[in-house]
């Protein structure tokens, strides 16, 4: 459901449908959320670290965060990019003699540590 929200509609409705999800989940039933929540797979490193499902389902909802996010930065770069693509005019005089004036300002501060 998130993804079809990012990809069809709005990657603002996307990271409101994973906020307010779980959060209305465990609102409205809190008993059942935090039984699903808490439900253990397995022991890491001699029983000292359990994996829940909470430790899964944040692992997916961060990366959903980040596809969202990288969504959100490349339009937003895209879109900028557009914005600035205007006829700009080169003058290659000034750039040549610009060129020019710093190799000789490097040239003379080269000169001077010697």
């Amino acid at each position: 459901m998130v993804l079809f929200a990012l990809i069809n509609i709005s990657s603002r409705l996307a990271m409101l449908i994973l906020f307010f999800i779980p959060l209305f989940a465990t609102l409205i039933l809190p008993g059942t959320s935090t039984g699903f929540l808490a439900y253990q797979h397995f022991l890491l490193a001699n029983g000292l670290v359990p994996v829940n499902n909470f430790h899964i389902l944040l692992m997916v909802w961060s990366t959903l965060i980040g596809i969202i996010l990288y969504t959100e930065f490349l339009t937003w770069y895209l879109a900028k990019g557009k914005k600035n693509s205007g006829d700009v005019k080169i003058d290659l005089a000034d750039i040549h003699s610009t060129l020019r004036a710093a190799i000789a300002v490097m040239k003379d501060k080269i000169a001077k540590r010697n």
